[in-house]
């Protein structure tokens, strides 16, 4: 009598390929392939005459320096929630006719007034819509002080 109760019983084993298998499989196909012989066409092709190029004679020039672009940026406010206000991150709109889109992991930097401090950080993401020209800046250090909202800063490109 057979029941339906019971199930059959089938064995499966999972594969698992380790160094040696790999190996292995790679000296065999290297080994155990061999190339075609290569087939000749009867039909013989005429060839483009060679053409002559002039080298120009190659000068000890300078690389050109590339200069900094400075794309000048105001912070408007920190970036905040219903809740909570994050001190490290500040949003910035874009005064220059820039991509502002494209500045996007660039330096940013605001140079305080009547003070030798400085606050470094990297432009995050675009906030807002696109229209806007808004952008997220995270500061690299503990973060900025309310002394900086409406403060121009730079973006180096």
């Amino acid at each position: 009598m057979i029941f339906m109760s019971e199930k059959s019983k089938k064995t499966t084993s999972k594969k698992t390929t380790t160094k040696k298998s790999v190996a292995k499989s790679t000296t065999k196909k290297a080994t155990s392939k061999k190339s075609p012989p290569k087939k000749t066409t009867t039909a013989t092709k005429k060839k483009p005459a060679a053409k002559t190029t002039t080298k120009k004679p190659t000068t000890a020039t300078k690389p050109r320096s590339r200069k900094l672009k400075i794309i000048k940026a105001q912070i408007l406010s920190y970036r905040r929630n219903n809740r909570l206000q994050t001190t490290n991150q500040a949003i910035a709109k874009i005064l220059d006719d820039y991509n502002h889109k494209a500045l996007i992991g660039k330096k940013f930097v605001l140079e305080f007034p009547d003070s030798d401090a400085t606050a470094k950080g990297v432009v995050t993401a675009i906030h807002g819509k696109s229209g806007a020209r808004q952008v997220r800046i995270r500061f690299d250090n503990a973060g900025m002080s309310a002394y900086a909202l409406n403060l121009i800063g730079d973006i180096h490109i």
